[in-house]
């Protein structure tokens, strides 16, 4: 597995390293949308920091981002943070935002997401 999660108050963060296969970031999801707790979300933080590279392909990428539209209609305030230097992942990351119904942002430091999930928090 290339990564772990924690449960947070009002929040998931999800670090991964290695390389990320399309598999194991819709794994990570699964776990994160198909629980209960997923109604009381404020943000998702996905730590990419410690990535090498990532394996899959543009369609995979942009079925992860329509993968959220049900988890939308549930629970709108769901925001997803990805922090990365990576410029390949931001440029991803900036054209599935269009794609995603849930908000996605990018930050270069962890202590930039960490304080970001504070303001978006109920």
């Amino acid at each position: 597995m290339a990564f772990d999660m924690v449960w947070e108050p009002g929040g998931v963060y999800k670090r991964f390293w290695g390389v990320v296969t399309f598999e194991e970031y819709a794994r990570s999801q699964e776990r994160v949308l198909g629980d209960a707790r997923t109604d009381e979300l404020d943000y998702v933080i996905n730590d990419f920091l410690a990535v090498d590279g990532y394996a899959f392909t543009p369609e995979q990428a942009e079925y992860a981002a329509a993968f959220n539209r049900g988890t939308s209609l549930s629970n709108p305030r769901i925001q997803v943070a990805y922090v990365t230097r990576d410029p390949k992942i931001i440029a991803m990351l900036q054209s599935l935002a269009a794609l995603s119904s849930l908000g996605l942002l990018h930050f270069p430091t962890l202590e930039e997401a960490r304080a970001w999930a504070q303001t978006v928090r109920r």
